[in-house]
């Protein structure tokens, strides 16, 4: 009586793996590193990043950083398959071989289990190292990514931009290999609404120096002898006839605001004791200064 209830209880088992089906089966087995770097290859080939950085497991990267650079990517690779797997107790290292940019390529994969499961170490993310011509800073996809160092990026074919972003306009592409860095120069000028902004940053400057004041203004370019006529100042009023015309040097290291014309009215007593107003005209009235372009900013600073 008591066998027939085992074999009972067996039967009622292999039904339920069956109903369940062979996935459920295997979902409960620990995958083994072979499995790992195909859905890692996988989560790449369908422009799955989320699924990508899960699978990795390397110190040091930022998964934000790699997700919103995905956004970049313009290709994928395709037709992943991996090849020899070579396990050795809490690592392994897997042979893929995979397409990109019209060309087919190998790789190796080191993976490290933790508890278990299987991730990629860091030799299966690609690196990107652009050089620009302005700032330090470029754009991949939603991130902004240093210039002239190396920064770590899934795998892919990418779209790279200038930046400040609509402020500098220039792109480049680049393809992405797994375990490879991949070198870029970016040119870049200044767009025409990067112009527009210069043009106003400097208008606001000249417009600032304007605004009337108790003393003249320091790095303004102006000069207002007062002291020849009043003993004391009590205030300058200003009065721009011509604003100064700008011009950028064509490395966009710095810009010329020259050929102003600025009437200064000082108010103030004189030597005598008396109020008096004396005005002053100035026609050569210019700025000079320095352009930066800093993460996804450019400044004007006068000098």
């Amino acid at each position: 009586m008591r066998r027939r209830t085992v074999i009972g209880i067996v039967a009622a088992a292999t039904l339920v793996v069956a109903a369940g089906g062979f996935g459920a089966w295997f979902a409960l087995r620990p995958s083994g590193p072979g499995a790992a770097a195909q859905n890692y290859l996988g989560a790449l080939a369908a422009a799955d990043p989320a699924s990508a950085v899960q699978a990795l497991a390397c110190d040091g990267t930022d998964s934000t950083t790699l997700i919103g650079a995905f956004a970049g990517v313009t290709e994928t690779i395709t037709d992943p398959t991996v090849g020899e797997v070579i396990e050795q107790q809490e690592s392994a290292r897997a042979t893929v071989a995979y397409s990109l940019d019209g060309q087919s390529r190998e790789a190796t994969l080191s993976l490290v289990s933790t508890a278990g499961v299987w991730r990629i170490a860091c030799d299966g993310l690609g690196a990107l190292e652009v050089s620009t011509t302005h700032g330090d800073t470029i754009a991949v996809g939603t991130q902004l990514l240093a210039a002239d160092t190396t920064v770590a990026v899934l795998p892919g074919g990418y779209d790279i931009t200038a930046a400040p972003v609509g402020i500098l306009e220039g792109t480049a592409t680049a393809a992405v290999p797994i375990g490879a860095v991949t070198p870029v120069s970016l040119d870049s000028t200044l767009s025409p609404a990067g112009r527009d902004a210069a043009a106003a940053q400097v208008q606001a400057y000249i417009d600032a120096c304007a605004a009337p004041a108790a003393t003249v203004p320091p790095n303004c370019g102006i000069r207002v002898p007062w002291a020849a006529d009043l003993a004391t100042l009590e205030s300058i009023a200003f009065r721009i006839e011509t604003a100064p015309t700008l011009t950028l040097s064509d490395d966009l290291s710095s810009f010329d605001a020259t050929d102003g014309v600025i009437v200064a009215t000082a108010t103030g007593t004189t030597r005598a004791g008396a109020q008096a107003s004396f005005t002053y005209r100035a026609d050569d009235w210019a700025l000079r200064g320095t352009i930066t372009f800093t993460g996804n900013e450019m400044t004007l600073a006068v000098g």
